[in-house]
């Protein structure tokens, strides 16, 4: 297939996917003219031996990478993190922006690659979900890096750190082909990945007289209360909100509460609303337990107990409501941890228990994997030895805190004392004056790299607070015995079938978004609408997109 021939191959694959996937470029003056210049061996001290290379480099090598920009900053060669990084290795980063969004970066990454322009490297999460890195990789834009992964000279970090700790990872990050196209990020901070616990403001419940809800009924008791009642004493009983969640949230939405019904998953690009049974692949929103569910949330929502401004109100608004600095004006949230000022008045709760279904939440596979699909190395790279070795570095720990949370002991966001790092908690109205300063931004905050259990374990981090509650709700969850175990992997797809899929996705998942704003908001009844709703995504081939991701589990499950 020639280069146009391939071009307008991606065009028409890309229309029907482009809402579903996850460039302005700048140059420093201390990079060399060409990207990928090759550099001799340097004579001087080292930081990291690598095949024929050793860093620092004698002359300095320049690489094009690109991201998702989730900064108004125009490139990351200013952040004192780069700065400190390229002295260190001599090696200097072009940034190509695919601008701030998952559609724009399909669009740009669709005309960058497979010519003179493409970028030598792709970083950060969301540039491309995981249908079209299978696409790309068929096409021949990325390329395999399985011999650099597993040469400790070529990337010692990794090897020590990622296969001599995890080694099991590497089934994770694997494609269907056998090669591996894209590197993981790696927490292994415990119940980091238990995304949406359910947090309940206590202050309420003991300002009214009430107790913790452990059933369905004893939560909308609850609700009730606090839509109607002055629960935070500020004498407005109309200020409370008693749910808050927002649509196309990673933990404060609505899904997380598909948990009670059984139902293990969410609606983004990589769970696809899936989740496994007995070794079985289960599409929720065709369920008996998605309609019960529901009819739950058209409740919550007719009875203003649930947020009124869920599928209208933009991140602001939730921001505003979730910070008020006068009281807290919200009782229940899904979250990690709750956000705001007064979040010591919340506690984890268990899910309640809806009669005639067992709770099981939803765990984040990146636990066994980590976090995958933050950087590919495309076929446009001249020297993929030298530009693997470099981004070995990302996998230090302390490269990784610093990618993060900016310069040990310059920023306050971290701190370095008696060689243990601290990650500090700073207000929310301080993280604007960072922004442009903290790498990870122009990358839509996610990179390669690794924080690793034996990191806290031998005393080289400080677990933060935040984290710290983090583990002790995943304990509680832990104990009751109401976090799934039977994990949807996000398993990368065959070529063949994520092309199969991307014919289908568009129009399944538009419909079932359609549907569930017009249940749960009272336009339209459920009961009356629900066979005409399952014969549509019949005909939409909802059973096919069920018999691909059957396949995929099986094949990643059979390694």
């Amino acid at each position: 297939m020639g280069m146009k021939q391939k071009q307008r191959w991606l065009s028409l694959i890309m229309v029907p996917v482009i809402a579903l996937s996850v460039a302005a470029c700048s140059k420093n003056a201390n990079e060399t003219e060409n990207s990928s210049t090759a550099a001799p061996t340097a004579t001087g001290d080292t930081a990291t031996e690598a095949s024929g290379v050793t860093f620092p480099l004698a002359e300095p090598v320049t690489f094009t990478i690109a991201g998702v920009n989730g900064t108004e900053g125009e490139n990351p060669e200013q952040t004192d993190f780069l700065k400190k990084l390229a002295e260190k290795t001599n090696v200097n980063i072009k940034y190509i922006s695919l601008g701030a969004d998952a559609k724009g970066a399909t669009e740009k990454l669709n005309v960058l690659l497979g010519t003179e322009d493409a970028p030598d490297a792709i970083m950060g999460g969301n540039a491309m979900n995981e249908t079209f890195m299978a696409l790309y990789a068929k096409e021949g834009f990325l390329v395999p890096m399985n011999q650099y992964l597993k040469d400790p000279k070529v990337m010692p970090v990794f090897n020590s750190r990622i296969l001599g700790e995890k080694p099991d990872i590497l089934t994770g990050i694997t494609s269907p082909d056998g090669n591996i196209y894209s590197l993981p990020y790696v927490n292994q901070v415990p119940g980091t990945y238990l995304e949406s616990p359910i947090w309940i403001n206590k202050g309420w419940l003991d300002h009214l007289g009430l107790s913790v809800p452990t059933t369905l009924a004893e939560l909308e008791n609850v609700m009730d209360a606090f839509a109607t009642k002055d629960a935070n004493g500020n004498g407005d009983p109309s200020d409370e909100i008693p749910l808050l969640a927002r649509t196309g949230a990673g933990y404060e939405h609505l899904e997380a509460w598909l948990s009670l019904w059984g139902m293990p998953t969410k609606d983004s690009t990589f769970e696809n609303f899936v989740y496994v049974k007995d070794g079985k692949v289960i599409f929720a929103p065709t369920t008996e337990e998605y309609k019960a569910y529901i009819q739950t949330m058209q409740k919550w929502y007719e009875n203003k107990w649930l947020w009124n401004e869920y599928f209208t109100g933009s991140s602001q608004t939730f921001s505003a409501i979730a910070n008020d600095a006068g009281a807290a004006k919200y009782g229940i949230i899904t979250a990690k941890n709750p956000p705001g000022k007064f979040t010591d008045q919340y506690v984890a709760i268990l899910p309640p228990v809806v009669e005639g279904y067992q709770p099981k939440f939803y765990l984040n596979p990146a636990y066994l994997s980590g976090s995958k699909g933050h950087f590919e190395l495309t076929s446009h790279s001249k020297n993929p030895e030298i530009l693997m070795a470099f981004i070995d570095q990302f996998y230090l720990m302390e490269t990784t805190l610093e990618a993060y949370n900016g310069i040990a002991n310059e920023d306050p966001r971290l701190t370095l004392n008696n060689d243990v790092y601290k990650v500090n908690s700073i207000p929310a109205e301080e993280l604007s004056k960072y922004a442009k300063n903290t790498f990870r931004n122009y990358f839509q905050n996610n990179l390669p790299g690794s924080v690793l259990e034996s990191d806290y374990k031998n005393g080289r981090v400080e677990m933060s607070a935040a984290d710290k509650v983090k583990g002790e709700t995943y304990e509680l969850y832990d104990k009751a015995g109401v976090i799934n175990t039977e994990v949807w992997p996000r398993p990368y797809l065959d070529p063949d079938d994520a092309a199969k899929l991307n014919e289908m996705r568009t129009d399944i998942f538009n419909t079932v978004s359609k549907y569930r704003a017009a249940w749960v908001t009272g336009q339209s009844d459920i009961d009356k609408e629900w066979d005409s709703y399952l014969n549509s995504l019949k005909s939409m081939k909802v059973d096919d997109l069920v018999a691909i991701m059957q396949k995929t589990y099986d094949n990643f499950m059979s390694h």
